[in-house]
Order: C-alpha cells, then structure tokens, then sequence
C-alpha cells in the first residue's frame, strides 16, 4: 500500500511550521521583553487617525466651456481636538493663543456661532446656524434649564462686564434659539467651559465660538475635523508650526473658485450638510460639503465625488509620523450648463442700467424701482440662456455680505426673482385671452371688436373700465399690437362673465401655456397662481365679498385679478408662442463629463411639456403677427422699430395696489422673442414699479443686441461690469 506522505515530506512540514513559530515567538520576545519599555512609550504616545480625502468637486461652465467655479490648491488649519485636551497646557489659552494669531494676519478662525460680541446678543443666521444652535440647545437642554432657572434667582452672580442683567422670566417647555436669549446662552458656555473672569468678554466670545464648534463635531452634529482656518496662508502656516501647538495640524484641501462674479443666483453654494440632508445623501459623511443651493444643489449628484481615506499614525503632540491611503478618492463630474455666462452678464448689467435710469427721473427715495428680473430661453429645446435677477450679491464675499443680504427687506438681494418672484402679467397675458377665445370658436382673428375708449357692458352697474385710447373696429392683429384693453375685455366677456366659466376658459388655456405652475427648473421656484374661480373668491373674501363679480372676470382678460406667474414662467409661454405650440422644460443642464474631460456621461434630452402644434399651429399665425406689430409700430415701436432683428413683442403695465394713493408705480412687464421668422431666443422682463411695460424694453434690447451681435466669434472669457450706453 503506498503512503499518502513521506516521512520526508512529513519532517519538511513539521520544519516550516517550527521555523515560522519560532519567528513569532523572537519577536514577541523582542517587542516585550527586549524593547517592550520602548513599544510600551511608543504605543502611549502614537495613535492611529482614519481621516477622510475629500473627493475633488467637479467644475461648472457654460454652454461654451467657460469656467464658471473650479477649484483651487488651499492648506488648512486643521484642530485635531483629542490631542489638544489630552496636552498638560492651558487649554483655553493656547485656544486664544491660536485665534490671536490667526487674526493678526487676516486670516480669521472658523467660527459659526451666531453670537456678536459683547452686549451679546444674536447675529443674522442663516437655516444651518439655526439649525446647530438649535441641536446645541436640546443637547444641553437640561443644564442649560436649570442656569436659566439660576440666573432669574437674585444670589445669582453676574459680572455686568460680560452680561446684562437677565429678566426674570419662567423657564419655557421646550428651549430653542426663539426662547434662550444669547446671554443666557454665553453665561452657560462660560460655566461649562471653565472659561475665567479673567477673561474679557470678546475673549469670552471667542473661547465659546471655538468650543462650541468643537462640540458641534464630537457628539452633535457628528462632523469629523475642524478647519481652524480655511486657506491659510505660508506666513501663518510658519507661525503655527513655529509655536508648535499641540493638536494643530496643517492638510491640503481644495476649496471653489468663483471665476464670475455674476450668476450668483444661479450657480449657488456649497455649505456642511444638514440633518434633513441626511436621509437625501446616505452615502456621505455627515459632515460633508454639498450644494446647498442654485445649481450646485441641484446637480450635487454629478458634481460630488466620492471620498477617499487615509490612515494617519499621529505622535501626542499632533505630529503625523505616517499615513496610509486606504481608498482612493474619486473626483465629481464636470457640468456644462446651458447659460451663456457673457449673455447673462449683459442681462444683469442691463437690468442694474435700466432701474438706474428709471429711477434718475423720481423724485423720492421712496418711489424707487428697487428690483427686478430677466430670463432668456431657447425656444427650440428650453435650453436657459441666461437667468438674472437684481439686486444680487457676490459668492465671493457670501458669508462677509450675509448680515447686511438679509437686513434689506426692501430690494432683498438674497430671492430669485427669476423663479421664486410672481407677478401679475397685466397686458403680457392678453395673448393667453386670444388663444382661449381662438380655440372656442369664439372669434377668428378677422373678427371686428368696437373700441370706443370704454368698456359698457356693465354701464348700468356704473361699471365701465377703460382702454388707453380709441381705437374704433379692431380685429386680432391690431388689438395685440396698440394693447386694445375694450378688445380683450370682451373677449374675456364672450368667454364667460357670469359665474366661473369665463375664469375656467382662460386658466385652462393658461395652464396650456404653463402659467402658474412649475416649471421643473428647480432651485427654489415658486408656482405663482391663475386667476380661477376658488382664487379670485378667496382674494375677494379677504376684503368681506362672498362672491366674483362680472367686472373682476373681465380684467382678468387683461392679466389683473388673482393671476401670479414668474419670469421665468412668462419666458417659457413666450417661448411656446415662438415654437408654433410646443413647450419644453426648461433646462440647465447640458451634458456632465468626467472630471478629466476625457468622456461625456450623460446629455439630457429635452423635455416636452406641452405639445399644440396641431391644435394651435394655425390660430397662433394672428397672434405671432400682432406680437410683431407691437414691434414696428403698436406699443413697444419707440423703442425697437427699426432694430436690425424683427422682434415680436408685447408689454405689460400692472397696477400694483398700495397704501399710498400716490404711488407705488405700476410693475414693468415685457416679453418677446427673436427672429420672428426663426425664434431662437424668447425673453421675460419684470421690473418692480418700473412704471410701465415700455419702460424695461432697454433690459430685452441689450440682450438681443448682444445675442445677435454681428461678431459671431464666440467669447472665450466671461464680459464682466459691461457698460451698456
């Protein structure tokens, strides 16, 4: 019988197996016996640190590769915490010590806590600060109840240099940013972080400022590392590493380089992540950076990569000895929009020049036009070409701007206009009262409408609205192009005075054209309104009638009564006008690449909202060619008659209704389009008390001047402060 192993073989087995034991066991024996004092040292002194690579966020550009946002080389200041608290100094001190530093050379530490200095009280805040307050609070609900409790006692002591005396006032149910003033909030912070009375107050802030951010990381939030300082600069790196600071760490990172200063609306931020955030990004940390809004938070899922990691062997003192990259990072994608950045920064300048020129000719403050708003659309496939609303603020400079952003109730800097403003579309929405009217039979665009200067069908009910001229028999064309008010009263008439048909007829037709709904366009749009039965009696109703009446329904013909769109609500219609009947979503987006640039990963296709054409293609031919009349010689003539480009047009006055009987101005409404023969461009104006429709003509103008330049050699940088006349 043959054996299975040979003695041989057996012995040779048996030798490995000794030899490979006998190789442990040396070195075990070094490690404890030989040199354990000094792995024992090592070990005592040494930890190993998981630290994430941040993934490189892609860039955005424009239709034509211009960089919009890229990214830049910084060095952080970073504050590894653990290591600091566990180091015998001071560590308040060394805390101050750092700041103080940081501040003599401009480069201030990151500090997030919405608190000025003394009198303390709260700053302006954005949701994120509120949102970590607020979870700073119920962290440390029940002690900060009970100082509370302490300081409405009369033993409680107070030092008048850092607080003023508190009220006495009963502990609220449930504590927030709303209910715990910021004085209670410093004095809780000053007891709980041991910070001295020796102190001054601004010291006082700034310790709080720096542990409450730390808080935020260990156990509140749950954000990884501290950025003490973002962007350092060499002379304050050097000073760092001189001090050797326990815990003070330097890392590379890349943070967003704005290469406009307009669009500022549109591109958005980038910002840590939030609780409600969580459930939307289960992959990321939880102190990730994202788009928190524009199209940064919209595209977030090409743009933001996936994080890498590295393993850090890190001495007592903060000092990494070794590191270990245990995944690599992935960047994000690159987004080409759809925006023509050198379009959109003629259409903001236009806008800014318009309003400056409007308000050169009022007396008062008071009856300045204070804002305004301008879309440009493709109208053969919905692509944006430019979204501008003013006034605006610079990404730049965001977080230095933020209180003075939000303290302007009257121009509001930090709302879109462009999709977050409605308005009333005044005589804009008369071409919606034509097609409603068209596609019923109602009339053709032959048929002759009186004009005598005023509207009689209610002239027993003493009602009896007027139109801006007398225009005698009209027909579709002419009506569009002089802005007949008679002509689409009685339209709107016709269409149903009595009861809610009228209102059904002209909504349903609206809605065709996509008015007051979402467009799908994203970043903080609002639907806006039509003026149908339920809202027209709930703005009745508010001023004690329980029912429309014969006279609202018409000048809803006319785009009065309850109707509320947007800009770039209004583009879109205009753009549906352009295209014989069809409407798109509107987009931004037109390809994403990979971050090299090396391949295309995905390209939209445009998206059909609505498609008329066959129902719609013959009866808009009257409509298109009065827009175009309005152009040559009806309403908007003084101010394109005679452009290189036929443009159809029409304007728009709304009566905006106000306290002061004198004023405010009417809104300035304007859309249109070009060439009228091959649309290619369809454009919406509003600007606030602009006075008139006429008025904001110059804003639609600029653009189609610089849309139709004669130099068709496209920019390859961005036109930035363009000066207009």
């Amino acid at each position: 019988m043959k054996q299975i192993i040979s003695p041989l073989r057996l012995a040779a087995m048996l030798g490995g197996m000794f030899l490979v034991f006998a190789i442990y066991f040396i070195t075990l024996y070094d490690m404890q016996v030989i040199n354990g004092e000094y792995w024992n040292m090592y070990a005592d002194n040494h930890r190993l640190v998981s630290r994430t690579v941040e993934a490189t966020r892609g860039r955005l550009m424009d239709r034509h590769e211009i960089d919009l946002v890229s990214n830049r080389s910084v060095n952080n200041v970073m504050l590894d915490w653990v290591t600091l608290a566990n180091s015998p100094q001071n560590t308040n001190a060394v805390l101050l010590q750092i700041a103080e530093l940081a501040r003599s050379m401009g480069r201030p530490h990151t500090d997030t806590l919405a608190i000025t200095g003394s009198p303390f009280t709260y700053a302006p805040m954005t949701e994120t600060q509120r949102n970590h307050l607020n979870r700073y609070i119920r962290h440390h609900e029940r002690a900060i109840r009970n100082l509370i409790r302490d300081m409405s006692t009369p033993e409680f002591e107070i030092d008048p240099d850092y607080y003023e005396v508190p009220l006495e006032t009963p502990v609220p149910e449930e504590l927030s940013v709303d209910n715990v003033t910021a004085v209670q909030l410093m004095a809780f912070m000053r007891q709980l972080y041991n910070i001295s009375a020796e102190y001054t107050a601004e010291e006082t802030r700034t310790l709080a400022g720096i542990r409450y951010e730390v808080a935020l990381r260990h156990g509140i939030v749950g954000m990884d590392e501290y950025i003490f300082v973002e962007d350092a600069s060499v002379e304050l790196i050097s000073a760092i590493l001189e001090h050797n600071f326990p815990g003070v760490t330097v890392q590379p990172s890349s943070m967003r380089r704005f290469n406009t200063t307009v669009a500022a609306h549109v591109i958005g931020r980038v910002g840590p992540m939030m609780a409600e955030d969580v459930p939307l990004f289960p992959d990321y940390p939880l102190d990730a950076q994202i788009g928190i809004d524009g199209i940064e938070r919209d595209f977030e899922a090409f743009l933001h990569g996936v994080n890498g990691s590295t393993r850090q062997t890190v001495t007592a003192g903060g000092v990494i000895v070794g590191q270990e990259i245990t995944r690599e990072p992935q960047p994000g994608g690159n987004v080409v929009t759809t925006l023509d950045i050198s379009l959109q920064t003629v259409a903001e300048a236009a806008l800014r020049s318009t309003i400056r020129e409007i308000n050169a000719t009022r007396g008062r403050e008071a009856d300045y036009a204070p804002a305004g708003g301008v879309v440009a659309i493709d109208p053969r496939n919905g692509d944006v070409l430019a979204i501008a609303s003013t006034p605006t603020f610079q990404l730049e400079n965001f977080s230095a701007q933020f209180p003075d952003l939000v303290s302007d109730e009257i121009g509001r800097p930090l709302m879109n206009r462009a999709t977050g403003g409605v308005y009333e579309p005044g005589s804009a929405f008369k071409m919606v009262t034509a097609m409603a009217a068209l596609e019923r039979g109602i009339i053709t665009e032959h048929t002759p409408i009186f004009c005598g200067h005023r509207f009689m069908a209610f002239e027993e009910e003493g009602y009896t609205p007027r139109c801006m001229g007398r225009h005698g028999y009209i027909s579709l064309r002419e009506a569009i192009s002089v802005s007949c008010n008679v002509y689409f009263f009685q339209l709107a008439y016709w269409l149903g005075w009595s009861g809610r048909t009228g209102l059904d007829r002209m909504s349903e037709t609206a809605e065709l054209f996509g008015l007051g709904e979402l467009t799908g366009i994203g970043f903080g749009e609002v639907p806006g309104q039509r003026s149908t039965w339920e809202t027209m009696l709930a703005r009745n109703m508010h001023f004690g009638y329980d029912t429309v009446f014969g006279g609202e329904i018409i000048q809803v013909g006319i785009g009065q009564g309850a109707s509320l769109f947007t800009p770039i609500q209004m583009a879109n219609y205009t753009a549906m006008i352009a295209s014989g009947g069809i409407r798109y979503q509107p987009r931004l987006l037109r390809e994403v690449r990979s971050y090299d640039n090396s391949a295309i990963l995905y390209i939209p296709e445009p998206v059909v909202m609505a498609d008329m054409r066959e129902e719609w293609g013959s009866l808009l031919i009257g409509v298109q060619e009065g827009m175009h009349m309005a152009s040559t010689h009806g309403t908007a003539a003084e101010r394109l008659a005679g452009f290189h480009i036929p443009v159809a047009s029409k304007t728009g006055t709304v009566e905006v209704r106000g306290e002061d009987a004198a004023g405010p101005y009417p809104h300035g409404v304007f859309v249109a389009y070009a060439p009228v023969d091959d649309p290619q461009i369809a454009i919406a104006v509003v600007i606030e008390q602009g006075g008139s429709g006429s008025a904001v003509i110059p804003v639609a103008r600029a653009i189609f001047e610089h849309f139709f330049r004669t130099d068709t050699i496209v920019q390859r940088m961005p036109l930035e402060n363009v000066f207009l006349r």
